[in-house]
């Protein structure tokens, strides 16, 4: 049964990408459904909801026992958030327009605000298969795209612990949401791409909000 929900996901994900690559705007107005059994309602690019950001997500939530890998095969578990007070974890895939013309932004934000401790850490939704094997094509290619648009921070293979926890709670990427140093979710889910100087905006208001 899982198996089955993880490939209708991941199906998903790779036709919503698909359809991402063909809007010529930085970032996407699409419908997406937040929480499981909740309306679909449309996300404007520039809207942060500020009672969420307080709130945070559900308590039930989170990336706080995951084992995978980065798109270099090195291991990578929960223990990539313990250094930093906040990681903006960022939600994309490589045939994703939006996704790729904000990660420039994001790997010049990685490089200013890690001093200060915040992170930024992808996760990477079509590098795998239906049964999670890595597709080398696809891996190869995400590894060009975090190279060529300095977006050097560690990304992320999904795990099934992650489309169960995080991925099924949205329906379109990019995808974004922060994490607190134990991996619990502390913001809401932005979706779209988003400027520089809005993502600035939106790191300095969650640290505010801490």
């Amino acid at each position: 049964m899982k198996h089955r929900v993880m490939n209708k996901l991941l199906k998903k994900m790779v036709f919503l990408i698909l359809v991402l690559t063909l809007i010529p705007i930085a970032g996407c107005g699409v419908e997406t459904q937040i929480m499981e059994g909740q309306e679909g309602t449309q996300a404007d690019e520039n809207e942060i909801d500020q009672d969420q950001l307080n709130e945070g997500a559900p308590a039930d939530i989170g990336l706080i026992n995951f084992q995978t890998q980065d798109i270099y095969g090195n291991p990578v578990n929960q223990d990539v958030f313990k250094d930093y007070s906040l990681t903006l974890v960022n939600v994309w895939g490589t045939f994703c327009g939006p996704c790729i013309d904000e990660m420039p932004d994001l790997g010049e934000l990685q490089k200013e605000y890690e001093p200060k401790g915040v992170n930024i850490v992808g996760i990477v939704v079509d590098v795998q298969g239906e049964d999670m094997e890595i597709l080398e094509d696809q891996l190869e290619l995400a590894k060009q795209i975090a190279s060529g648009t300095g977006a050097e921070y560690t990304h992320m293979l999904i795990t099934e612990e992650m489309i169960d926890s995080v991925l099924n709670q949205f329906n379109a990427i990019p995808a974004s949401f922060f994490v607190d140093s134990d991996g619990n979710i502390v913001s809401e889910f932005y979706i779209g791409s988003r400027k520089k100087e809005d993502w600035a905006t939106i790191i300095e208001t969650t640290i505010e909000n801490q």
